[in-house]
């Protein structure tokens, strides 16, 4: 009975034939843009590793509730945003695969996390999307030298930078375009202090308490925030 109903179909012209290199050509299609997708997908997932990084939000975390507030602050929401939507866009492209089909979106999700993984594992996120805003910013790109600009830029209450002099109680910090604040510590943290030398770099966790002077909550050395 179905094939009496496709070759009606057929005959009635509601269903319309085509040729083999129609759906090659389609399926090659299909296949470029899910690979291009999914590149796109590792490109916008590790540039938010690298501004959550540069913002500091990414060590925001360590530092109580408050900087859970300022993590969640520092998110990329809008890329989050295209990521979820790139995923579902390649979740549909795959679905017409059986070796997909009957797989949960779990499955794929797991997979894209799985990739991400292993190339922030083999490559450095920080060196390849570094080099891109400097290139970015030294050739003039405007969209792509404000996207970096805006979503590394510090948050509010998260400061960056290397120590030039360490005190009794306090340090110099100096950050990225070369200007210095004394960082004091309260009393709970002073012991970081003992961790901390001149030339490493560091995120404070405070707020400005007059001028080039931070009121430290928390300190977390870092190996590099280049």
């Amino acid at each position: 009975m179905e094939n009496e109903d496709i070759i009606n179909s057929i005959k009635s012209g509601k269903a319309k034939m085509h040729s083999r290199a129609y759906f090659i050509v389609r399926t090659a299609l299909a296949i470029i843009g899910a690979v291009a997708i999914f590149f796109l997908i590792l490109f916008v997932a590790t540039f938010m590793i690298f501004a959550l990084q540069e913002n500091g939000g990414f060590f925001a975390t360590n530092f109580g509730p408050g900087g859970w507030g300022v993590f969640l602050e520092s998110l990329p929401w809008s890329l989050l945003l295209l990521s979820i939507a790139l995923i579902l866009i390649l979740w549909i492209l795959l679905r017409r695969y059986s070796v997909v089909y009957h797989q949960p979106f779990l499955y794929v999700l797991l997979i894209l996390l799985a990739a991400i993984s292993l190339v922030c594992f083999l490559v450095s996120v920080n060196a390849i999307h570094a080099g891109i805003f400097r290139y970015a910013s030294r050739n003039g790109i405007p969209v792509v030298a404000g996207v970096y600009e805006f979503e590394t830029a510090p948050m509010s209450g998260v400061y960056r930078g290397q120590v030039v002099l360490i005190a009794s109680s306090s340090f110099i910090l100096g950050n990225p375009i070369g200007q210095t604040s004394t960082v004091v510590l309260t009393p709970g943290i002073l012991s970081e202090l003992e961790d901390l030398g001149p030339g490493d770099y560091v995120i404070v966790f405070g707020h400005p308490v007059a001028t080039a002077t931070i009121q430290a909550f928390g300190v977390e050395k870092i190996t590099n925030y280049e």
